[in-house]
């Protein structure tokens, strides 16, 4: 059943260019393909689009009304004809190309139409995603690319162009694909170089998600397509629902989809029928000039955001329609939520979530924000439907009273296995069941989402020739929450580099959300009886010389 709004929708763009995403060639529908995982072509087996509910879900909604608005960027107006046209492209460039079997696809995710176009053609035919971070310097995409090894690499002509980034694709034999931003979502590059047919994985796994990449060979997580849905169902997206019914809302994202708040909310949106309104990165004046002319009932803060937007000019009308705010990827400060509500007059709701989870796993709405928040301010809310939460001890293991703090377990649908997983955080929940984020229990730096591991990002700057040893720690940042700052030890006889002579060596090396704010150098690392760097004593190195200034 297909039921789409009459009329020029609420949020609807007033002028911008029309891209068509008209099909060339004639082309079987993907509506009228066999709901089989595989289909036979030249007596190869090829990977098409599956019955699996989200894969299923999303040829469904980019099927339904081809003409309606799915997407805007800049001054363009894309029609769900162009995601659909990306999704019939796929499997035919792969077969054309000799790949039909090719599983494991690396998208460079830039917050551009073609690569979101490429994710959604990845997720809707069942294939993989590799997500490849455009932030990453050349050296260290390239050893992501390496070690990734993917059978298609995606990106658009910006990063095909980077030094190093063809020969990391010959290197592993993948096709290569260009993104476009007309009426071509996907098209095949030359290739001077042989490419290797891929075999189908016969897995469930959706995305081989990066969490974190200091060093170019990043930890990935897993996100199966079971994993996706459960975590989709329980925040109220319809992924098994056979109805299609088109959004008359648009939602802002702005979030890169290389993080899994981006990635996550851009293949939501699809699968709820929302029209997407991207931008390609946070800018206040931008976001606030897209919240005017679309009028979202709905958006998305992360801390940082949240805290450049209430630190702005921006007249109190701006949000006029909004009817709350949802902020999640780090701790937000609840006086910040109050202050944002008390100016604009909108609720801010937190949630908790993770990678490894697929995204939230508790958080508020509007009828406990209603009811709680004065009682429970400062709370990430309730665990969501099929999600279970408990408090141990971190040393033994064992369940906590109600109330203490300790180690956060999880269990549920869209969390690894079927047992309770210890997650990296100090929580309590209390006698109502709302949870409480006490901090961390590794030691990582949450930058403005971006997580950026003290000890990976020193593995890098001990790799500089002039460099013994270094510390990495978080400092206090009142936009970001946190920043990353490294105290550097010199080798023997070597004078000190310049500082950003060593910055410019890693902006090679890491993402740029790694990259330290300060790097110090010094005659010594304070250090424990047991000669570990104390982290603490590094911190206040750096905060004495703050308070100082």
């Amino acid at each position: 059943m297909l039921a789409a709004p009459a009329g020029r929708r609420r949020g609807e763009p007033g002028r911008c260019r029309r891209v068509t995403g008209a099909s060339a060639g004639s082309r079987v529908p993907i509506s009228s393909r066999s709901p089989d995982s595989t289909a036979r072509t030249g007596g190869r087996s090829v990977l098409t689009a599956d019955d699996r509910p989200l894969p299923s879900r999303l040829r469904r909604v980019v099927s339904a009304v081809p003409e309606a608005t799915a997407l805007t960027f800049e001054d363009r107006c894309y029609p769900w004809a162009f995601l659909r046209r990306a999704v019939e492209d796929l499997d035919r460039l792969l077969t054309e190309a000799g790949t039909p079997g090719a599983q494991r696809i690396g998208v460079v995710l830039r917050n551009r139409p073609g690569q979101l176009a490429a994710l959604v053609a990845v997720i809707a035919t069942g294939r993989q995603v590799v997500t490849l971070s455009p932030f990453h310097g050349d050296l260290a995409l390239a050893e992501d690319i390496a070690a990734t090894a993917p059978h298609v690499l995606v990106a658009d002509a910006e990063d095909w162009a980077r030094a190093g980034f063809s020969d990391a694709a010959a290197a592993v034999a993948a096709l290569p694909v260009e993104t476009g931003e007309d009426d071509v979502p996907l098209r095949v590059r030359e290739a001077d170089w042989p490419v290797v047919p891929g075999e189908p994985a016969g897995d469930d796994v959706a995305v081989l998600m990066q969490t974190s990449g200091t060093t170019g060979r990043p930890k990935r997580v897993e996100l199966t397509y079971h994993k996706l849905t459960a975590a989709f169902e329980a925040s109220g997206t319809p992924v098994a629902a056979t109805e299609v019914r088109l959004r008359d809302h648009p939602a802002i994202l702005w979030t890169s989809l290389v993080h899994i708040g981006g990635l996550y909310f851009a293949i939501a949106n699809v699968a709820a029928g929302l029209q997407t309104a991207l931008l390609e990165r946070f800018d206040v004046a931008e976001w606030a000039a897209l919240v005017r002319r679309t009028r979202p009932r709905r958006i998305r803060l992360a801390p940082a955001a949240l805290r450049m937007v209430l630190h702005s000019d921006l007249p109190s009308d701006t949000l006029d329609g909004v009817e709350q705010v949802s902020s999640g990827t780090a701790a937000l400060d609840p006086d910040d939520a109050d202050r944002f509500t008390a100016r604009f007059g909108i609720p801010v709701l937190s949630v908790y979530g993770a990678t490894e989870f697929a995204g939230a796993i508790a958080g508020w709405d509007l009828a406990l924000h209603q009811r709680w928040w004065s009682a429970k301010r400062g709370s990430v809310g309730r665990p969501f439907p099929g999600i279970e939460l408990r408090i141990v001890d971190p040393g033994t293991g064992e369940p906590v009273p109600t109330g203490e703090v300790g180690a956060l377990e999880a269990k549920g649908d869209q969390l690894p296995g079927h047992d309770w997983v210890r997650t990296t955080d100090l929580a309590s929940l209390d006698a109502d069941g709302f949870l409480h984020i006490h901090g961390r229990v590794d030691e990582a730096i949450n930058r403005g989402g971006f997580k950026v591991v003290p000890s990976e990002l020193e593995d890098v700057v001990r790799g500089h020739p002039a460099v013994l040893d270094a510390s990495v720690v978080g400092i206090p940042d009142e936009r970001l929450g946190e920043v990353p700052v490294v105290a550097v030890l010199v080798r023997d006889g070597i004078a000190p580099p310049d500082a950003a002579e060593v910055r410019e060596w890693l902006a090679q090396r890491v993402a740029r959300y790694q990259l330290p704010v300060e790097i110090r150098f010094v005659d010594e690392l304070p250090r424990t009886p047991s000669l570990k760097v104390s982290r603490p004593d590094v911190r206040a190195m750096f905060t004495r010389a703050d308070s100082a200034r």
